[in-house]
C-alpha cells in the first residue's frame, strides 16, 4: 500500500521537522537565559559593535545567546560592574568594552570577578593622549583614513561643502586623538555647528571599513572562547 507507506514516512518527517524546531527553540531560548552581557561604553558603540561583530564577522548573537547594551559612558562603568554583581545574573559571563583613554580610571576598578572580562578599545594602543598617555578611544579603534571617510560622510559636513577633505587630511596628524582633531579645525573653519555626529561616524565606519579591524577580530575570538567555555545547557 504505497498510500499508506507515504503516508506514514510523511509524518516521521513532519514529526522530525516538528522536533527540530523545537529544539531550535528550545537551543536558542536557553541562550538568551545563560547570555554572554556585552556591555559598551555609549549608543555609537552598540550600533557600531553589532554590525562589525554580527555582520562583518559572524558572531550570531541569538545562536550564542549574546546581549549587547551600554552603560552611556565612562563615568557609569564602576556603578554598572557593581549593579550586575549584585544581580541575580552576578555568575553569567559579562564582557565590559571601554575606551583605552583612562588609565587611572580602569585601574582603580581593582581585581574582578571571573566571569568579568575587561576589554580595552582599541585593542593596541595608537595615539597619544593629552595627558601623556599612549591609547585611544572608539575612533582610534579604526584606521585613519576610515574615520576621515566616515566624517566627510556626515550631515554636518554634507551642509558644508566648503570644507574640503583634502585640506582636513593634510591638517590630520594620526599619532593625535581623531574626534576631537576634528572639531577642533571645524571649529577653526567657523561654522556654525563644529560637533559631527559620532553615531553617524560609527555607523559609517563600522559599514564600510575593510578588513575588520584588530579590536573586534579579538573581541569576536573573546565571545566565542567565553561561549565555548560556557556551553548553553539547553532544556527540553
Amino acid at each position: 500500500m504505497p498510500d499508506r507507506r507515504d503516508k506514514l514516512e510523511a509524518d516521521a518527517l513532519d514529526e522530525l521537522r516538528g522536533q527540530l524546531e523545537q529544539w531550535d527553540i528550545a537551543s536558542k531560548e536557553s541562550a538568551l537565559e545563560q547570555c554572554i552581557y556585552l556591555f559598551v561604553e555609549g549608543e555609537s558603540e552598540e550600533l557600531a559593535f553589532r554590525i562589525l561583530l554580527e555582520e562583518g564577522l559572524g558572531v550570531d548573537f541569538e545562536k550564542l545567546g549574546v546581549v549587547i547594551a551600554n552603560y552611556n559612558g565612562i563615568g557609569n562603568l564602576k556603578h554598572t560592574l557593581r549593579l550586575m554583581n549584585l544581580t541575580l545574573s552576578h555568575e553569567r559571563p559579562m564582557i565590559f568594552t571601554f575606551d583605552d583613554d583612562n588609565k587611572s580610571l580602569i585601574s582603580g576598578l581593582g581585581q574582578q570577578p571571573d566571569n568579568i572580562y575587561l576589554f580595552k578599545v582599541p585593542y593596541s594602543p595608537v595615539v597619544t593622549l593629552p595627558n601623556g598617555d599612549y591609547g585611544g578611544s572608539f575612533e582610534e579603534s579604526f584606521e585613519a583614513s576610515d574615520f576621515i571617510d566616515a566624517l566627510f560622510e556626515t550631515t554636518l559636513l554634507k551642509r558644508n561643502p566648503q570644507v574640503y577633505k583634502q585640506q582636513f587630511i593634510d591638517s590630520f596628524d594620526p599619532a593625535l586623538p581623531f574626534y576631537d582633531q576634528s572639531v577642533k579645525y571645524l571649529r577653526a573653519q567657523k561654522l556654525q555647528s563644529y560637533l559631527p555626529s559620532k553615531i553617524e561616524i560609527a555607523e559609517h565606519m563600522a559599514t564600510e571599513c575593510d578588513p575588520e579591524p584588530e579590536t573586534y577580530v579579538k573581541l569576536a575570538e573573546l565571545i566565542k572562547r567565553i561561549r565555548s567555555e560556557n556551553p548553553v545547557q539547553v532544556k527540553i
